[in-house]
């Protein structure tokens, strides 16, 4: 057959599709075979993958998607692969760093970075960032092997951010757990709490509280002058200097 090049695209298929006959001998079309290049890219991903538009490959089950900012990640399919690739991040992340405290980290930044987001704009950028911080994580767990030794003493918050104004940490039977006392404007506020140092995470009994209510805070730094820590709920770093006798 012949083609008149001065047909249009959609004219072209009507011209070259093919047809069968179906069971009952009536003609049906085929679907027409369509030139890749003249598909465009995200319907030519789609066919690929076999995939479909509404239900996207992200990193959570979105058969269960029940807030507006996860059905919004199901279904454009930016923030979906961006979704599957920070599930792929994490995971990889966890295998290398498996007790670095990752998991509260990881928590954070849900709350407070990603699920104040509304639209894709946000989203996007976002993910891209976390995406590279966790590709770039090292093992903090190493870096803070021994650090529980470092913490005995008394503290004073410089930072105006953080739970307590003064800690003091008393050494345990093993060099990442112990006591700690604090006080509130010179006066005692807790009394012989527990602590313990666990790979990069520090975690605070309170006295009387039951040991799955501790405290978490992230370890960041400790020298011989210098404290700082995260606790979960915060933003910013608490900072504390070491009270010296």
């Amino acid at each position: 057959m012949t083609v008149n090049p001065a047909m249009t695209v959609p004219d072209r298929y009507r011209q070259l599709t093919p047809v069968r006959h179906d069971e009952t001998g009536a003609r049906s079309a085929l679907p027409p075979m369509i030139p890749a290049r003249w598909l465009p890219p995200m319907l030519l991903a789609l066919i690929v993958s076999g995939g479909s538009i509404v239900a996207q490959a992200a990193g959570f089950d979105c058969g269960r998607a029940d807030t507006p900012l996860e059905r919004t990640i199901c279904q454009d399919p930016v923030a979906s692969a961006l979704d599957e690739q920070l599930a792929a991040a994490y995971r990889d992340a966890g295998k290398r760093c498996p007790a670095g405290g990752l998991r509260i980290e990881q928590q954070r930044w849900l709350q407070e970075v990603r699920n104040v987001c509304r639209d894709v704009a946000c989203l996007a950028p976002a993910y891209r960032a976390r995406i590279a911080e966790l590709h770039a994580r090292q093992c903090r767990g190493e870096t803070c092997a021994g650090l529980g030794q470092r913490l005995v003493g008394a503290w004073r918050q410089t930072s105006g951010a953080g739970s307590f104004e003064e800690i003091a940490f008393a050494a345990g039977s093993s060099p990442n757990q112990g006591r700690f006392d604090t006080w509130l404007h010179g006066r005692p506020e807790f009394v012989d709490g527990r602590w313990r140092l666990q790979a990069c995470e520090l975690r605070l009994l309170l006295p009387g509280e039951a040991d799955g209510s501790a405290m978490l805070m992230t370890l960041r730094t400790v020298d011989a002058d210098h404290l700082v820590v995260l606790e979960t709920d915060q933003t910013r770093p608490a900072r504390y200097r070491r009270v010296r006798p």
